[in-house]
């Protein structure tokens, strides 16, 4: 089916660039060549240093709408499409408003507020939700034990049919695009699962539209993301039915943060809530689903549960790191009496080497996450500021860093060695890119208390989630009770027929969108 007018432009302007605020760093470009290895921006000169998409739109040039440029951009000058706007006009539209956060806002959004990284501030979302004016508020959490049902059984049915394996897990929308545009011969093995946040959309339109007698177009959904490529797939058009889409507007994290404090709302003085109780049942193996590995471990656990076996083993499962490879690990698992190999894929720097070696036929499930650490790094995330450090012992005094630095943050010391100003140093790391001495390094603060960060912020934001599952008195997903009684009420066997109409998708092959298809060597068949 061909795409829209409609949704061609709302691609295209998920990712925007403003270039009265870029500084001409190439932040932006350097981050998506390194992260993703596809590099879809490019520095452009006329008569002033600024950035462009490769090939005139960020959709034809590949872009699989990540984010990560948005989080390294020290003035914001690239940033995602803003749809605070759209939450306001629903709020007094009079219709039903409905929000879902993810995992991965539990561990992040108090760092908006000036909370330390590493702050688990879940219930402060449901509160705060219902003083902006949603009626209801529910943790996507749910949708993640949903999924990892629906995932779970897809897996099993595919070892016994032996058939599209391994499979990929599909809750990355970053990914599954990457899939779409660079690798279409993979499609059939990627889960047909949908992710969380659209299996959550999906049972609000009709499940919960249809138990509370609410019509689902006159539900607004309203999904809170740690994710930008989220927004591009709520758009997606199977993403629906009936002429209303599963999930209506994604803001991210830092979106929902500006909404909050546009109201006047800090988080840090309400007490918590809950969210409400028809989907607000999670269980541990639900949160971990914000950080890498969380997926691959959760669904293990459910089908180790399914074919009787010992889930504290899997719980257990060590993860080691692949020969030739830093982001990509693989385990042995024992599914059913019989081993398999499962990988773990952290990030997208490595997945062209992995798939065009045909290093993936090996395993037998295969998590993939677009951003480092996962969705609790993804793009919009509250971003960590960062200055940076001059190893005085390695530098040259070639004066590299001292002529390009856009804001003249780096000067000669008495020693004839540069050095950081940091007053004015806005972490842009156009030094540390540059540095031919590998003499500057970048280093993160944390801003609720003006220090140095002792550990990654990606390992605190984790810790969260981790913690959480730990403490969590249900640990298994299909143990999960409210999701059981959907089941058994509405929704059928998992993987059965109302749900595959509702909670599974397909995927398109979208290698024909790049604008630059013969340069390209990542389509490879």
């Amino acid at each position: 089916m061909g795409k829209s007018k409609r949704n061609r432009v709302q691609e295209d302007n998920i990712i925007q660039i403003n270039k009265k605020k870029c500084i001409g760093c190439t932040a932006c470009a350097f981050t998506c060549a390194q992260e993703t290895k596809i590099s879809v921006i490019k520095a452009v000169d006329n008569g002033r240093r600024t950035v462009d998409p490769k090939h005139g739109t960020f959709g034809a040039s590949g872009c699989i709408y990540c984010g990560q440029c948005t989080l390294a951009c020290p003035t914001t000058a690239i940033n995602v499409r803003n749809d605070v706007g759209l939450v306001k006009e629903a709020i007094n539209s009079g219709k039903y408003l409905i929000l879902t956060a993810a995992p991965a806002v539990k561990a992040t959004l108090g760092e908006e507020f000036n909370l330390p990284i590493g702050t688990n501030v879940g219930g402060k979302i449901a509160p705060s939700a219902k003083k902006i004016g949603f009626q209801n508020v529910f943790d996507t959490d749910f949708g993640a034990d949903m999924t990892v049902i629906e995932e779970g059984t897809e897996l099993i049915k595919r070892i016994s049919n032996k058939e599209n394996l391994p499979m990929f897990t599909s809750c990355c929308p970053a990914w599954v695009r990457y899939a779409e545009l660079f690798h279409p011969e993979i499609l059939k093995n990627i889960s047909t699962s949908k992710s969380p946040q659209q299996m959550m959309g999906a049972s609000i339109k009709t499940y919960f539209a249809d138990t509370y007698n609410v019509l689902p177009t006159n539900i607004v959904a309203v999904s809170v993301k740690p994710c930008t490529a989220k927004k591009y797939e709520a758009q997606r058009e199977e993403m629906g039915r009936n002429g209303y889409k599963d999930i209506d507007i994604v803001l991210t994290i830092r979106e929902y943060a500006q909404l909050l404090k546009e109201k006047g709302i800090d988080i840090t003085a309400i007490p918590d809530e809950s969210p409400d109780p028809f989907m607000g049942e999670y269980t541990g193996a639900a949160v971990i689903f914000g950080a890498s590995g969380g997926v691959m471990q959760s669904t293990l656990r459910t089908v180790t549960n399914y074919l009787k076996g010992n889930v504290s083993e899997v719980a257990n499962i060590k993860f080691n790191e692949i020969d030739g490879y830093e982001d990509i690990k693989e385990a042995t698992v024992t599914l059913g009496g019989q081993q398999y190999k499962v990988a773990i894929v952290n990030a997208l720097k490595e997945i062209e080497k992995f798939l065009s070696s045909g290093k993936w036929k090996e395993y037998l499930f295969i998590e993939v996450m677009a951003c480092n650490g996962g969705c609790i790094n993804g793009g919009g995330t509250p971003r960590i500021e960062k200055k940076s450090q001059i190893d005085e012992s390695l530098c040259i005094a070639c004066g590299t860093c001292i002529e390009n630095c856009p804001v003249q943050a780096i000067e000669y010391n008495v020693q004839g060695r540069a050095e950081v100003q940091n007053g004015k140093c806005v972490g842009c790391q156009l030094c540390s890119n540059i540095c031919r001495a590998m003499a500057i390094k970048m280093q993160y603060y944390d801003k609720a208390t003006d220090k140095p960060l002792e550990e990654s912020y990606i390992k605190l934001r984790t810790d969260v989630l981790k913690n959480i599952d730990k403490e969590s008195t249900i640990r298994i997903s299909d143990e999960n009770e409210n999701l059981q009684n959907m089941y058994k009420n509405y929704m059928g066997e998992p993987d059965g027929e109302k749900a595959n109409t509702l909670l599974h998708t397909n995927y398109l092959d979208k290698a024909s969108e790049l604008q630059n298809k013969s340069s390209t060597k990542r389509k490879k068949h």
